[in-house]
């Protein structure tokens, strides 16, 4: 018998694990599920108190307590999928920009958001063009490596780029 296969989520190293998650999206999907799943529903739990509703400006913090080589995860909210354009995704980058800062991040992997109607490599480089800003007002900045499914959101193999 072989063992299942590792998800790639499971083998992300670091400090902060930033993942995203829609308004609209009523159970978390993709990593995020995968995710929430090993935390035992932490995030779904959020959702149905009210705490955390995916609106854009919302976050969530999470301590994965040895369940992934990750110290925290870290889930914003990105408002509805449908309204997900360059500007939002700018604004939740800005909102990111100030978290990492609040959080003295080092060590970060950003899961690609799976944006409609912008490819992972539009949303990479808007986010790090925003984020360069981070870099440029520490001392020590984080390392930040961009996480995104080759084949545009479905488990499989992960491409990265810094």
């Amino acid at each position: 018998m072989t063992p299942p296969p590792v998800d790639p989520v499971e083998e992300i190293r670091g400090e902060v694990l930033v993942l995203f998650h829609y308004q609209d999206v009523p159970v978390p999907r993709h990593t995020l599920g995968k995710v929430d799943w090993y935390l035992a529903g932490a995030v779904s739990r959020l959702a149905v108190d009210g705490k955390f509703t995916g609106d854009l400006g919302s976050a969530a913090l999470f301590h994965p307590s040895g369940k992934f080589q990750v110290e925290k995860i870290l889930v914003l909210g990105l408002g509805p999928r449908a309204g997900v354009n360059p500007s939002t995704l700018q604004s939740a980058a800005r909102h990111l920009q100030s978290l990492l800062h609040d959080l003295r991040a080092r060590d970060v992997r950003i899961v690609v958001p799976d944006s409609p109607d912008t490819r992972a490599q539009a949303v990479i480089d808007l986010f790090s063009a925003t984020l360069r800003t981070l870099a440029a007002q520490s001392a020590a900045p984080p390392t930040i490596t961009f996480l995104a499914y080759e084949d545009e959101g479905r488990p499989g193999s992960w491409g990265q780029a810094r």
